[in-house]
């Protein structure tokens, strides 16, 4: 699995980072998503960091970096998705369409906690948790995707 920074950012922040191993196991991000969630003194830097040098979390190098008109993680994520021909956990919207257009499967953060729970990796209320946990700490829910998930979840 392939990731930009806004799952992980926002999986460390709950501290629920290591969903991501349990889940995929190995996540390769870009050098431009480390660069992104490896600052110091940043929230989540201690665990991404620790991740990384346990090796769950790895960087690799897109031969050839595209310009999709996104930012640079998203850019040399998408790019590495398709020289892998692997999935991508994205949740900026604009990137998501590029995905889609371009045949990239991808998840959202929420997806993962979705896999976590049918795998028995946590419970329905937990799962809950996480996401009303996510949403405080800034991530972007629609209210009508926010009652989809519940629904989902009862």
């Amino acid at each position: 699995m392939i990731a930009d920074a806004t799952a992980i950012i926002c999986l460390s922040r709950v501290n629920k980072l290591e969903l991501l191993r349990k889940v995929y196991s190995v996540i390769l991000i870009p050098p431009s998503v480390r660069n992104e969630v490896l600052i110091k003194g940043k929230e989540g830097y201690s665990s991404i960091h620790r991740a990384v040098d346990k090796g769950w979390i790895r960087v690799a190098n897109p031969k050839k970096n595209i310009d999709f008109g996104l930012g640079a993680g998203e850019n040399q994520a998408i790019s590495l998705a398709i020289e892998r021909k692997d999935s991508i956990l994205l949740d900026d919207a604009f990137a998501i369409k590029a995905a889609k257009a371009l045949d990239v499967p991808f998840v959202r953060t929420t997806t993962v906690i979705f896999s976590a729970l049918k795998r028995k990796i946590i419970t329905k209320n937990h799962a809950l948790n996480i996401i009303n946990q996510l949403i405080e700490n800034g991530y972007y829910i629609s209210t009508r995707d926010y009652a989809i998930l519940i629904s989902k979840l009862r």
